[in-house]
């Protein structure tokens, strides 16, 4: 097959006609990994005969709940922060608007 723009072969790769279904495993994630970690993590895996998968399963199962547990937390404060600016705000806009009555 010839490329029409820059008229040089090229070779007919298939191409999938439709979307892949998931693999029965999961899903694939990517993640960039200093090589400090990548180093630890394949001297764990080899030392264990187990893969680098495992232990990344490992590590987010026991930290998705601690990482979940400190959003909420964050949110629930700055919910709670903006709760009480407002109400302090519409306190001192009564004060500062009301007659004073002496």
């Amino acid at each position: 097959m010839v490329c029409k723009h820059c008229l040089h072969t090229i070779e007919e790769a298939p191409l999938p006609t439709r979307k892949q279904h998931p693999h029965p495993s999961g899903q694939v994630v990517s993640v960039r990994l200093p090589p400090e970690m990548i180093e630890r993590l394949d001297a764990l895996a080899e030392r264990t005969g187990r893969s680098r998968g495992v232990y990344l399963r490992m590590a987010l199962t026991a930290m998705l709940p601690q990482l979940e547990k400190k959003h909420w937390t964050q949110a629930t404060a700055r919910f709670e922060d903006d709760v009480l600016e407002k109400t302090f705000r519409e306190i001192t806009t009564q004060l500062l608007d009301s007659p004073e009555s002496d």
